[in-house]
C-alpha cells in the first residue's frame, strides 16, 4: 500500500480555467474535500494531464465549443456544478438562467447541502440569448466550422458593453432613446423606422484573434526612447502623421506607424492617437432604405480619427469561406488586412459579423466622409495592422459617417476582372453614386 505525505493532494477534476497577466490557472476541486475548499493553480503545478484533457472535454460538451479554440479563450470559463473561490459562488447554469448556490456543509453527514438562488449573469445574460435568437435562422444554415466558430466566440467574449434604455428613460420626438452601456465615448441607438435595437452582435472594444491567428508578440516591436515626452512629432519618426490638434498629415494611402509598448513616451504622447480610442459620440439609427446607420452628434473637423473597426482576426482562407456564405445571405463585415499586398499577399482579414464596435455600422457611400488607414501600434507584422476611419473632409453635425466600400483602386480591378464579384443596389442618393456596391 502507497502510503500519501500528509502535504500531498489527489486532483478530483479541473473545473475551471483563467489567464491572468498571460498566465493561466486552473480551478482544482479536491478529492475528499468540500467545494468550498476548491483552489486556483497555476499551471504549471498542475501535475496531471489527463485532468486537463478530461476538463477541456467537459467543457467542450457543455458550451458546444470547439476543442481546439479553447487554449484561446481568455476570459474565466467554470464547468457545471462548481464553487468559485473568486466570487464565493457556485455555478450551476440552468435553462436560461444560471444559479448561484450558496454551498454548505451539513455537520452530521458532510454532504454538500446547496441552497439556491436564481441570479442572471453573464453567460446566460439577456443579451446573449437575443444574440443566439437573432442568429438562430442562420445558423441553420451555416458550414458546421462556422457553427463551431459562433458557439466559441459567445462563450469567449464577455458583454461589457450592453445596449439598455437610455437614463431617465430619455426620449427624442416621443422615441425611446437607448445606449451602448460602459463606454467611454458615446453611443446612442435612436430608432423611428420600426421597434428594432441592434442585438444580433456582441459590441466589443477589442480584437478577438480567432485560431490559428496568433495575437502580435510585442517581444518584437522596437519603440523609440522619448522618456517622459509627451511629443514624439520630431526625431524619431521617419513622418509626422498628426498635427498638435491629433488630426491627420498625411495624405490617403499613407500607413501610420503610431507610438508602441516598447516606446518610452508616455500614453498622452502627440503620436498615439487611434490605440487611444474614439473620443467622438455617435449615434446608431435606423435608415428608411439601408438597414441601420451611423451619424455623428456634433460637428467633425477633418483628419479627426472616428472609430477604429473591430471583430475576429482571421486568415484569408476562413475570409473567403465566409465570404461566400455572407454572400448567399446579402450580408458582409469583412474587412481585408491589404495595405501590404502591393508588395506581400493578404494573410489577415476582420471579420465584425459576430462580434464588433459602431463602425459595424457605417454605410457605403460613392461620395464618402470618411477614409481607411492602416494604422500600425501593436504589431511588428507588416500584414497585420489596425483599420481606422478618419474624416475626409469636416463633417456636420447629424450627417451620416459613411465609406467607399470599394477602396481606392479596388473599383477598377473589379471593373477589370473578367468575373465580377457579388454586387448590391448602392442607396447613398450621392450625385456621384455608382449604381452598385461590389462586394
Amino acid at each position: 500500500m502507497i502510503e500519501m505525505d500528509e502535504n500531498e493532494y489527489i486532483v478530483s477534476r479541473i473545473a475551471g480555467m483563467k489567464i491572468i497577466n498571460k498566465t493561466r490557472y486552473y480551478l482544482i476541486e479536491w478529492e475528499g474535500y468540500e467545494l468550498v475548499e476548491n483552489t486556483w493553480e497555476r499551471e504549471n503545478n498542475v501535475y496531471s494531464p489527463h485532468s486537463i484533457s478530461k476538463f477541456i472535454e467537459d467543457y467542450c460538451k457543455e458550451s458546444h465549443c470547439r476543442r481546439d479554440l479553447v487554449p484561446y479563450i481568455n476570459r474565466k470559463i467554470l464547468l457545471q456544478n462548481t464553487y468559485d473561490p473568486d466570487t464565493k459562488q457556485h455555478y450551476k447554469p440552468i435553462k436560461n438562467v444560471e444559479q448561484i448556490t450558496t454551498v454548505t456543509t451539513d455537520a452530521k453527514d458532510k454532504k454538500r447541502v446547496r441552497d439556491t438562488s436564481d441570479c442572471e449573469l453573464e453567460n446566460s445574460s439577456r443579451a446573449v440569448q437575443d444574440i443566439r435568437k437573432s442568429f438562430r435562422p442562420l445558423l441553420l444554415d451555416a458550414p458546421k466550422e462556422f457553427q463551431d466558430t459562433f458557439n466559441f466566440v459567445i462563450n469567449s467574449v464577455k458583454i461589457n458593453f450592453p445596449v439598455v434604455r437610455a437614463q431617465n428613460h430619455q426620449r427624442i420626438n416621443n422615441v425611446p432613446l437607448y445606449v451602448v452601456k460602459n463606454l467611454k465615448a458615446r453611443v446612442t441607438i435612436y430608432n423611428d423606422i420600426d421597434s428594432d435595437l441592434p442585438n444580433d452582435f456582441i459590441y466589443t472594444d477589442q480584437l478577438l484573434y480567432t485560431a490559428p491567428v496568433q495575437q502580435p508578440d510585442p517581444n518584437f516591436l522596437s519603440g523609440c526612447n522619448c522618456s517622459g515626452s509627451d511629443d514624439c512629432s520630431s526625431g524619431c519618426h521617419d513622418t509626422v502623421v498628426y498635427d498638435n490638434k491629433g488630426r491627420l498629415a498625411v495624405k490617403q494611402g499613407t500607413a501610420i506607424y503610431e507610438c508602441n509598448n516598447a516606446c518610452e513616451c508616455s500614453i498622452n504622447c502627440k503620436n498615439r492617437v487611434v490605440q487611444r480610442g474614439r473620443s467622438i459620440p455617435l449615434q446608431i439609427f435606423k435608415t428608411s432604405k439601408k438597414g441601420w446607420g451611423v451619424r455623428t452628434t456634433q460637428t467633425i473637423l477633418k483628419g479627426t480619427f472616428i472609430e477604429e473597426y473591430i471583430g475576429e482576426v482571421i486568415t484569408t482562407e476562413e475570409c473567403d469561406k465566409r465570404g461566400s456564405f455572407y454572400d448567399e445571405h446579402g450580408c458582409s463585415y469583412l474587412f481585408d488586412m491589404d495595405f501590404a499586398q502591393g508588395e506581400l499577399p493578404t494573410k489577415y482579414a476582420i471579420d465584425a459579423f459576430i462580434m464588433g464596435n459602431v463602425s459595424r455600422f457605417f454605410n457605403h457611400s460613392c461620395s464618402p466622409n470618411l477614409e481607411v488607414f492602416a494604422v500600425y501600434y501593436d504589431s511588428a507584422d507588416v500584414q497585420m495592422h489596425r483599420l481606422a476611419f478618419f474624416a475626409s473632409r469636416d463633417i456636420k453635425k447629424n450627417e451620416e459617417l459613411c465609406f467607399d466600400y470599394n477602396g481606392r483602386e479596388d473599383l477598377q480591378q473589379i471593373e477589370d476582372e473578367e468575373e465580377n464579384p457579388a454586387r448590391y443596389s448602392c442607396h447613398c442618393d450621392s450625385n456621384e453614386c455608382r449604381k452598385w456596391i461590389y462586394m
